[in-house]
């Protein structure tokens, strides 16, 4: 396929942060950034778990997750087994950027990616990771690893580029440390740190600029990691100082960060110039950093640690011929760079990618293809052969250089034991990634062998909690929560949030807000605790309080998408739709690709009469996430109502239709209303029941329950529903509104007299132990229960996809034949109506209506 003549220059920044950037670019500090930002358009990009420099811009380069890429850490078992070395580019498992591109005969360089050594063969030049680490002493020899640089014969040159540490005299370095003179270089060791990292840069920034002016390029990639490097070594002296430095340290050392970043705009000067007007030019970073009261001040001590002072968004400007000018970008994500940059040159995007083109980039939106994967697509790609083996000598610096940053520990002498645990490590990534990528049954199976493994190490069992919980596996996360609590000989303030998010899932809201209280008592400025507080309340309908909860989140994190999303809802709630309007766009000026806040903006302005931008709001929706059909439901809505557009309704009703996956059958009501008993009459007539029959027969159901625990967790996750296609499923009338709209439901809603139903729970909760008052029926719930019958009524009526029928408890156990028939004739099917008749036992009818006195208590006796 032809490409379009033009050149594209990506320029890797790790770890930059708008949030330091912004205060330089507003100070005039940063010139060339800003004359990037002003030429083109900018935005954060969202990072992804986990937040590892090498797994991010692998992800960046190839456009798929950790999991599909295969680099998941920063060290790696040697290909004998007996030793660990840094992560090597052999690892990685699909092609890159520069490799499709090498494919159709394009010229690339790549210059200090995160993995890249050893050099891969492309059409181009290309210089490995460990080319620019400097160590020993400059009156030392300072050989270069073989297979650093490519094309081989190029490495001498390549090795005279380099900058080593000691040739940083200290009037360079007083712009980083204004008052270097006074340190006492044998006690602090600093300063020599700052050089060290300045070299590296500094080296990596002359191979690149040699590459652009003395080699013919389509396309080049450069990598600097100098601003990671200077923000964990000093980002702790960044102003405003933090109680626990120092104020001589603080004076000494402040203006370092500010400096690495000024440094940078000077490179980045150089590079645009070289790289002329025609090109287009794409800067990022892999993730943020914290430089404000986010800033952690201590570091967990586990491998990877460092990492907690990462922030989740880093930035992204783009420039060039088709680009838009002065604009903001909003929802991009590292997936999101590669299928750019292949749309950029007029190739395919593969669909095992999983990234997106961010075509609100463009001025005109360009013309995409699609190809299944670009693995399949023979040629010549610049990789590695098949089997490559690389020298093993003189990795032991690069690792050297990860075990001083604090990423990695150091292995000591036995080197079994380093292997198993990096093996371990890299494992626990991956889980992680799978979790982040919705490969749930994977993240899970990994993490229960390493837990298995090691039973004592903490955050693999949280981390099984949580998977346990977003996967509604609640009874396996109680039994994680409470082995783990005993494991610890200390209050954690992180097990009782941890606790508290499941206690929500299990719908015992008050006993998440004790333990959410005691966390914040405990611990303190917990991250999202506030927001877990106000979700709690939320569920309750303690609007007022879950207000205050979600501002105090606010005021100590200003950036929380989800913080304004929460009050986006508490504020619909509540009917202010003015000020729920401002929250949704903050939520989305945030994170953009938020398919439920724009879903619930969609909502608000329909409140709020604009439904021309509730239905962009809703499309938006769609674009983000096609399956949400509530949103094509609100569309139909919109133009048949509203807009008086027949057509364009009637095109959303028939995509809604195409958008239904299968049939589930439904059976619902409030707990204890006969909902097992219409199980009991489905499964006689020979329906496939979807149970896990976790929760066995007892006093109270002696014929059992038919529950399934995932379905609990309907609220958080409904990844389940698949399985239940075509199958029977009970669901408790309280979670029907949380059903996704692209299933067709058949519904059989059992209606039971409240009174009975909440004495029916009384008793079942006096067989079960537990204390209740015998002498008079909770009254309080009567309203309560009612209105959630009527809103189920009124949700039904709603919702095209949802086929219901309603059937009196007491009238299925006085003639279960007629409501046999009827349910037979609701399903279309041909039931054996007898056999379902007989599955009626009359005799656990027990909690009858007759048996109220006027007062509305229980007769005794």
């Amino acid at each position: 396929m032809k490409h379009p003549a033009r050149k594209v220059l990506v320029i890797g920044w790790d770890a930059a942060d708008w949030k330091v950037l912004n205060p330089l670019m507003d100070q005039g500090l940063m010139p060339n950034l800003t004359k990037l930002v002003d030429s083109g358009v900018m935005g954060r990009i969202a990072t992804l778990d986990p937040p590892l420099s090498p797994t991010l811009w692998t992800s960046i380069a190839t456009g798929k997750r950790p999991y599909k890429h295969g680099i998941h850490g920063f060290v790696e078992p040697t290909p004998n087994g007996k030793g660990i070395r840094p992560i090597n580019i052999t690892g990685r498992k699909v092609k890159a950027i520069w490799n499709i591109l090498n494919q159709h005969n394009m010229k690339t360089n790549v210059i200090g990616w995160w993995p890249s050594h050893p050099a891969e063969p492309v059409n181009g030049i290309y210089v490995s990771d460990f080319y620019h680490r400097s160590k020993g002493s400059l009156s030392d020899t300072w050989p270069m690893m073989p297979g650093t640089v490519h094309p081989a014969e190029m490495s001498d040159l390549f090795a005279k580029l380099r900058t080593h540490a000691e040739e940083f005299l200290g009037a360079d370095l007083q712009a980083f440390v204004p008052h270097a003179e006074k340190i006492d270089q044998k006690k602090d060791r600093n300063l020599y740190a700052i050089a060290k990292i300045l070299a590296e840069c500094s080296t990596i920034h002359s191979a690149a600029t040699h590459a652009m002016t003395h080699s013919e390029w389509d396309f080049m990639a450069v990598y600097f990691d100098a601003i990671d490097h200077f923000c964990h070594g000093f980002m702790k002296y960044h102003p405003p100082r933090q109680e626990h430095i120092s104020p001589a340290d603080f004076e000494m050392y402040k203006e370092v960060v500010n400096s690495a970043y000024r440094y940078h705009d000077w490179m980045l000067g150089n590079l645009l110039q070289l790289a002329g007007e025609d090109t287009t030019i794409i800067l990022l970073s892999d993730h943020g950093f914290h430089p404000d009261h986010h800033r952690p001040r201590h570091i967990p001590e586990e491998p990877a640690g460092p990492a907690l002072e990462h922030s989740p968004y880093g930035i992204l400007v783009m420039k060039g011929p088709g680009i838009r000018k002065d604009e903001t970008l909003f929802g991009a994500s590292l997936l999101d760079i590669t299928p750019t940059l292949l749309a950029l040159y007029g190739l395919p995007i593969a669909e095992d990618m999983d990234g997106k083109v961010l075509v609100n980039a463009f001025t005109e939106v360009p013309e995409t293809q699609t190809i299944k994967s670009w693995e399949n697509i023979a040629g010549n790609d610049g990789a590695h052969p098949n089997g490559f083996v690389q020298n093993e000598e003189d990795t032991q610096a690069e690792l050297r250089q990860l075990i001083d940053l604090g990423y990695v520990e150091d292995p000591g002498d036995d080197l079994e034991a380093a292997v198993k645990k990096t093996q371990n490590e890299n494992n626990y990534y991956l889980a992680r990634a799978y979790f982040e990528g919705g490969e749930y049954a994977e993240s899970i199976a990994l993490l229960e062998q390493l837990h298995r493994d090691s039973p004592c190490i903490e955050r693999y069992a949280t981390r099984l909690v949580h998977a346990y919980q977003v996967t509604g596996n609640f009874k396996d996360a109680r039994k994680m929560v409470n082995r783990v609590r005993k494991m610890m000989d200390r209050e954690s303030p992180e097990m009782d949030i941890l606790e508290g998010i499941l206690s929500i899932a299990e719908q015992r809201y008050q006993k998440a807000l004790k333990l959410f209280r005691r966390a914040e008592l405990e611990g303190g400025r917990q991250p999202l605790l506030h927001l877990r507080i106000a979700h709690a309340y939320l569920q309750i309908n303690m609007l007022a309080e879950a207000e205050k909860a979600v501002l105090s989140e606010l005021a100590m994190n200003e950036e929380e998408p989800n913080a304004y999303y929460t009050l986006g809802l508490i504020l619909f709630q509540q009917m202010r739709y003015e000020e729920a309007l401002t929250a949704f766009l903050e939520a989305i000026g945030l994170s953009y690709h938020f398919p439920a806040a724009h879903f619930h903006l969609g909502e608000t302005l329909m409140k709020l009469g604009k439904y021309e931008e509730a239905a962009a709001a809703f499309d938006v929706t769609l674009l983000l996430a096609p399956g949400v059909n509530m949103a094509r439901q609100q569309l139909i809505d919109i133009y048949e109502n509203h807009l008086k557009q027949p057509g364009k309704a009637l095109q959303y009703k028939q995509d809604f239709m195409d958008k239904i996956k299968g049939t589930i059958t439904v059976v619902s009501g409030l707990p204890r209303s006969g909902t097992s008993m219409m199980m009991q009459m489905l499964e006689a007539a020979g329906l496939d029941i979807f149970t896990d029959k976790e929760r066995t027969a007892d006093d109270s159901n002696p014929k059992g329950y038919y529950e399934h625990e995932a379905v609990k967790n309907l609220q958080h996750n409904n990844k389940w529903l698949p399985e239940a296609k075509g199958k029977v499923v009970k669901i408790i009338a309280q979670l029907l509104s949380h059903l996704p709209a692209n299933y067709h439901y058949q519904v059989i809603f059992m209606e039971r007299d409240v009174l009975e139903v909440i004495a029916s729970q009384q008793k079942m909760l006096v067989r079960d132990g537990k204390r209740v008052n015998e002498d008079t029926l909770q009254l309080q719930l009567v309203n309560q229960y009612t209105q959630t019958v009527d809103k189920v009524k009124e949700w039904a009526e709603n919702q095209p996809n949802v086929d219901i029928i309603f059937l009196s408890h007491q009238e299925v156990v006085k003639n279960p034949f007629l409501k046999a028939m009827l349910v037979n004739d609701f399903l279309s099917g041909q039931l054996p109506v007898e056999k379902m008749a007989s599955a009626v036992d009359k005799n656990l009818y027990r909690e009858k209506k007759e048996k109220f006195n006027h007062s509305g208590t229980f007769a005794k006796g």
